[in-house]
């Protein structure tokens, strides 16, 4: 019997991370049900080594935890995940509507627009994601001098529609990840997409309102979403109070299709840095699409002209951060 269990709390809200009960079998695969990881794209952070991940996870497509079960095998240089979800992890403690979450989904809130597209107020209304199945299918290769893992990830699942019609997702993803010696290149190209109707709290079909930490905001529905991450992991047993240093370089877009809509870019540069039980990000992160990105004073009043935004991102604004993160695992 195995299982995980993780919960966050932060100022003003908590949620759970992961929670569920397991069997591990004789040949080490598992069957696991209850909150568990959703199995999609080159790893469980998508391709990200960083603090901020990539733009996966902000639509919901990388370290995204939902309820229902997962099982995960190996079978020779086959690495298999197979899942379905009854439902999101649904909505915790926190102010929002529907967004005390840790992973991004669909969901209902607050919000509408009016004939110039301002955000007004309205009755909850929205989504929830029910009946999501997931297949991820990994081979490795590993007779030559770059060690590669290549995989396909699919994901279908029904909207339920709160005050609006019904709806469905869907994503598709291939990816890949290399290994020469101590350099690693993650790549992933994937196309997802939203189909609802334009009676959503948006009013248009080209919006579906997504949330997490305890906060909702329009993502694109159709977009396809390419990212790559190039690390270097750098042994330092000549300084005694760092076992490693990992320099990262991350680029990830949400690349939207339709609409007059601008793309959603990140670039973030970085390194980890390894000590014992220590584990510390330091990134530098340029973004013109991403709301966890931006300076004081950024216009959040209007959804096609707001900053930092993974919908419209009107203003097509680049903004920088600089992140440093301790944490100390035991």
């Amino acid at each position: 019997l195995i299982g995980k269990l993780e919960y966050r709390w932060y100022n003003g809200y908590n949620f759970i991370h992961t929670g569920w009960v397991g069997y591990q079998f004789d040949d080490g695969s598992q069957l696991q049900a209850g909150v568990t990881r959703v199995p999609f794209g080159a790893g469980p952070y998508g391709v990200s080594q960083s603090w901020f991940f990539d733009q996966h996870y902000y639509v919901g497509l990388s370290d995204d935890a939902d309820l229902g079960f997962r099982y995960v095998t190996e079978r020779g240089n086959w690495n298999l995940d197979f899942a379905y979800f009854v439902s999101s992890e649904g909505d915790w403690n926190g102010a929002s509507n529907d967004s005390a979450r840790y992973g991004y989904d669909a969901v209902k809130w607050r919000s509408g627009l009016d004939e110039n597209g301002n955000v007004v107020a309205a009755p909850v209304n929205g989504y929830s994601e029910r009946n999501q199945f997931n297949a991820r299918i990994v081979h490795g290769f590993r007779d030559s001098a770059i060690s590669t893992d290549l995989g396909l990830s699919l994901q279908y699942g029904q909207l339920d529609g709160r005050r609006v019609d019904d709806g469905h997702h869907w994503a598709a993803s291939a990816h890949m990840v290399n290994q020469f010696g101590n350099v690693k290149l993650a790549s992933q190209i994937t196309r997802y997409a939203f189909d609802i109707d334009d009676d959503n709290p948006l009013g248009t079909d080209e919006l579906v309102p997504m949330g997490a930490y305890d906060f909702a905001w329009p993502a694109a529905t159709r977009a396809w979403l390419p990212a790559v991450s190039l690390s270097y992991k750098h042994e330092t047993g000549q300084i005694p109070w760092l076992d490693y240093v990992l320099p990262y370089l991350e680029y990830s877009s949400i690349v939207k299709d339709e609409g007059d809509f601008d793309d959603s870019q990140m670039w973030t540069l970085g390194a980890a840095w390894a000590r014992g039980g220590w584990y510390i990000y330091s990134d530098l992160v340029y973004s013109n699409g991403n709301y966890f990105v931006g300076n004081d004073g950024d216009d959040y009043s209007n959804i096609f002209d707001g900053v930092g935004d993974f919908g419209a991102n009107g203003n097509d604004k680049w903004n920088y951060r600089f992140n440093i993160n301790l944490g100390y695992y035991f």
